[in-house]
C-alpha cells in the first residue's frame, strides 16, 4: 500500500524583487596620515599635548623640532650671497649702469632673517652671463633648498584631525625617517566591505546605502564611493567601499550595511532550505514530488530568488525528510 504524505504547498507568482544586500566590515577614516619626520633635532612641544585623543585645526602647530643649528647655517648661506651681490655692484655701475637699480633695490631688501626674495629678472644675456659667472645664481637656489628643508622642522596638522596615536614625548631625539604618531579627519568615513563577484551587476557608484549597527539602534545614511575592479583570489569576493558621515562614528567600529541595488523584474522568492543542490526544488504536480531545475538570480541570508518559474507552478513550502521524485504527496491545506 502507497503511504501518502500530508504536505503544504505555495503557488508561484512571480513579481519584481529588490535585491538588498547585506553585508558588514571595520570602519575607517577617510583621510588618516602617518607622520614621519625628515629631519634630525631634539622635538620640542607646543600649547597642546601630543597624546592620543588630542585634537588639532587644520594648519595647528602640532609639533617642532629644535633647528638652532640648522638655522644658524641657513643664515650663514644667505649671509654668502649677500656678499657675492655686494661684490658685484661696482662692476655693474660700471658695465651694466642699465641694471644697477635693481640690484641695489634687491640689496637693501634683503634680510638674512627673513625668506630670502626671488632674484631680479634679467634684462639682457650679457647681464645674465655675468651674474651666472658670480655664483649667485648658485648660492640663491642652494639658499631656496635649505629653506624648503627649515620648513620640515615643524609640523603641522594637515586638516581637523585627532590624533589616535603618539610614539613620541617632548626632549627626545627624533631622527629622520622615525615615525611621530598619527592623525585622522573625523568628519568622513568610509565602510569597505566584500560582496559576492556574483553582485557586481546590482550595485553602482553613487548609490545610497543604509548603515547601521549589529543591533540595529543606530542608523547612518550612506552612498557607494568605489568599487573594486579586481576579485580576491581568496573570498573571489570584490572590495566595495561606502563614505558615511555623522555623529557617532568611530574608527573601528563594525558596522552592517544594507546596500539596495537593482530590482529583479520577475522573480519568485523561496527559502534556500528548499533548494536541493543550490540548483533544483521539488514541485507538486498531479499529487507528485517533481525535481525541476531553477535559475537562481540572487542568494539572501535565508533565502533565494528564482526566475525560471512559471506563474501557477506549485512547490512546497516546507522541506521533507527523504523526499525523492515521484513521492505521493497530498495538499493539507485541502484536506482540512
Amino acid at each position: 500500500e502507497n503511504q501518502v504524505t500530508k504536505v503544504y504547498t505555495q503557488t508561484v507568482s512571480n513579481s519584481s524583487i529588490p535585491i538588498i544586500i547585506q553585508e558588514n566590515g571595520s570602519l575607517e577614516a577617510l583621510r588618516k596620515v602617518e607622520l614621519y619626520s625628515e629631519v634630525q633635532g631634539i622635538l620640542k612641544g607646543s600649547d597642546k599635548l601630543f597624546k592620543e585623543g588630542q585634537s588639532y585645526s587644520e594648519g595647528a602647530n602640532m609639533f617642532s623640532i629644535d633647528d638652532s643649528e640648522f638655522r644658524a647655517s641657513l643664515v650663514a648661506e644667505k649671509s654668502v650671497l649677500y656678499n657675492l651681490i655686494t661684490q658685484v655692484m661696482p662692476d655693474l655701475k660700471l658695465d651694466y649702469p642699465a641694471v644697477f637699480d635693481k640690484w641695489s633695490e634687491y640689496l637693501r631688501g634683503f634680510d638674512i632673517q627673513r625668506m630670502t626674495p626671488t632674484l631680479p629678472k634679467f634684462t639682457t644675456e650679457k647681464e645674465k652671463f655675468f651674474i651666472n659667472s658670480k655664483n649667485i645664481v648658485t648660492s640663491y637656489y642652494n639658499i631656496k633648498n635649505l629653506e624648503e628643508r627649515h620648513k620640515k622642522y615643524r609640523i603641522t596638522s594637515p586638516f581637523y584631525g585627532i590624533v589616535t596615536e603618539a610614539l613620541v614625548n617632548p626632549g627626545a631625539l627624533i631622527r629622520p625617517g622615525q615615525k611621530l604618531g598619527t592623525i585622522l579627519s573625523p568628519s568622513v568615513y568610509e565602510l569597505p566591505v566584500s560582496i559576492n563577484e556574483s553582485y557586481k551587476q546590482f550595485i553602482t557608484v553613487g548609490k545610497a546605502v543604509q548603515v547601521h549597527n549589529l543591533d540595529r539602534t543606530k542608523t547612518w545614511k550612506a552612498k557607494i564611493a568605489r568599487i573594486d575592479a579586481t576579485v580576491n583570489t581568496a573570498t573571489q569576493g570584490i572590495q566595495v567601499y561606502i563614505q558615511l558621515t555623522g555623529r557617532g562614528l568611530k574608527e573601528g567600529m563594525f558596522l552592517e550595511a544594507d546596500i539596495a541595488g537593482k530590482s529583479i523584474p520577475k522573480g519568485y522568492e523561496v527559502p534556500r532550505k528548499l533548494l536541493i543542490e543550490n540548483s533544483k526544488l521539488y514541485s507538486v504536480v498531479d499529487n507528485k514530488l517533481k525535481l525541476i531545475d531553477v535559475d537562481v538570480a540572487f542568494f539572501k541570508a535565508k533565502s533565494a530568488i528564482i526566475t525560471n518559474l512559471d506563474n501557477g507552478t506549485v512547490l512546497l513550502q516546507n522541506a521533507i525528510p527523504g523526499a525523492y521524485e515521484g513521492m505521493i504527496v497530498e495538499d493539507a491545506a485541502e484536506t482540512k
